[in-house]
């Protein structure tokens, strides 16, 4: 491994680390506001439908994000640096080999593509592997749910 080695995804040629990670947070943030409006239109739909109301629709937003967040946090932690295989005679503890997952490998969904043409995100045109992760994303997405649902109930309950 050479001293100049970065892992993927990181900082283009020339460009700051302050830029590089705020690109990353406008990434994120639009991708929980497509994933609340894209929750929230259909809260709206099922609760109306339904005879639910207004607040159907924060009571939804709230349960959803909330749900979100627990999966969201359940998906960062750390990743065991050993494996336990069972054996006959007992067990054996190894560490994971090179048969892992890639770190940085992520491939793109077709929602994730969609949210891509948003106009703030065409033209910052950050790769695949340069966005913070999806259960990163999708962490971000539970509190911009959360807040929605926050700010719906202000408007119009209080």
């Amino acid at each position: 491994m050479a001293d100049d080695w970065q892992p993927p995804g990181g900082p283009s040629e020339g460009e700051s680390q302050i830029r590089f990670r705020l690109r990353q947070a406008v990434d994120a943030l639009v991708y929980g506001v497509a994933v609340t409006l894209v929750v929230g239109a259909a809260a709206t739909a099922l609760s109306f439908a339904l005879g639910g109301g207004w607040f159907g629709v924060e009571f939804a937003l709230f349960l959803v994000g909330a749900a979100v967040l627990a999966y969201a946090a359940f998906q960062l932690r750390p990743a065991k640096r050993w494996s336990v295989e069972f054996q006959e005679d007992g067990y054996r503890i190894t560490r994971p080999g090179d048969d892992a997952a890639v770190v940085g490998s992520r491939e793109e969904t077709r929602f994730q593509a969609t949210v891509q043409r948003v106009p703030p995100l065409s033209s910052m045109g950050l790769p695949a592997e340069s966005r913070l992760s999806p259960a990163a994303k999708l962490l971000v997405a539970g509190i911009v749910m959360l807040l929605a649902s926050v700010l719906l109930e202000a408007l119009l309950f209080w």
